[in-house]
């Protein structure tokens, strides 16, 4: 469904075409960091959740994409999908990463160290197994040889958490513009029902003062 705008709202879709372009940005952004985290944690030996920063990256940038088409085409279906993604990103995936990246800063921060009898990214544990985490001074020299570290460096989880509320801000920037257009069309389109009937009636009127 295709919808015209006056000026005003044509301004309103040049700040959704920017704020749609800044989270493909952030989500170019966001991925090279987590992949470079990922190459760094694999070199080292060090366990995260691989891949779960990257899909949410991906997230970010599909829905840029559906905002600038959108912004560009003016279609209702897509500026509601846009509004929809926006605010999964706020409510699920910025919250996400948030959490899974301050959980490998405060490991790594705290020089943590695991080990275990299944691997710690298995979907289901055996039965009778055992798994440490041992920080700082009680981790021997022998001991981190044998065990995995935990986290990442500190300086790349900083910068996909930073890159991430940026993400979060314009994504709820975009939500918002995008309820108050859909909000504007939806008036605009009671208005334009109501005139004909307000021109029948009228017509009634002065047939029957006529008669």
């Amino acid at each position: 469904m295709f919808f015209a705008f006056s000026p005003n709202r044509l301004n309103s879709c040049g700040r959704l075409h920017s704020l749609a372009r800044c989270q493909v940005i952030v989500g170019l952004i966001v991925l090279i960091l987590a992949a470079l985290a990922d190459f760094l944690s694999s070199n080292e030996s060090a366990i995260r959740l691989v891949a779960l920063v990257e899909c949410c990256s991906v997230y970010f940038i599909v829905t840029g994409v559906i905002g600038i088409l959108g912004a560009a085409s003016h279609r209702q279906s897509l500026l509601i999908a846009f509004m929809v993604m926006s605010i999964h990103v706020i409510m699920i995936f910025v919250p996400a990463i948030v959490i899974v990246s301050s959980f490998d800063i405060h490991f790594h921060q705290a020089e943590c160290f695991a080990q275990c009898d299944w691997h710690l990214l298995a979907t289901s544990l055996p039965k009778d197994s055992k798994c440490q985490i041992l920080c700082g001074a009680n981790v021997t020299d022998n001991q981190r040889s044998q065990m995995s570290r935990l986290g990442t460096d500190f300086k790349l989880d900083a910068g996909i958490i930073a890159a991430s509320i940026l993400e979060l801000i314009f994504a709820l920037g975009s939500a918002i513009l995008c309820g108050r257009k859909l909000g504007a069309v939806c008036r605009q389109t009671n208005k334009d029902e109501e005139v004909p009937i307000m021109n029948v009636s009228a017509l009634c009127f002065v047939e029957l003062v006529s008669d």
